[in-house]
């Protein structure tokens, strides 16, 4: 299986659906409460060695994604549950 760094790569330059269409799941905490939020890939500024940055240069680990889909199907998911 790919790791989720060589499949945001490969998306970065796939042409099929383009950026708008994948979504990335994030686990995020506020307040002491867990919950998961989506973020769409093509607010993704960078992609690096440990997690990506958004466009507003909130720094995004890779242990915090959940999945990443295009519409419905799971291009990549966590083997954390």
């Amino acid at each position: 299986m790919p790791t989720v760094r060589e499949v945001l790569n490969r998306l970065r330059w796939d042409r099929r659906g383009g950026p708008g269409t994948v979504v990335l799941a994030v686990r995020v905490r506020e307040g002491g409460v867990g919950s998961v939020e989506e973020i769409g890939f093509g607010s993704v500024s960078e992609i690096l060695a440990g997690g990506v940055t958004v466009a507003d240069g909130t720094f995004v680990p890779y242990h915090r994604l959940v999945s990443v889909k295009r519409g419905e199907e799971v291009l990549w998911h966590s083997s954390r549950g």
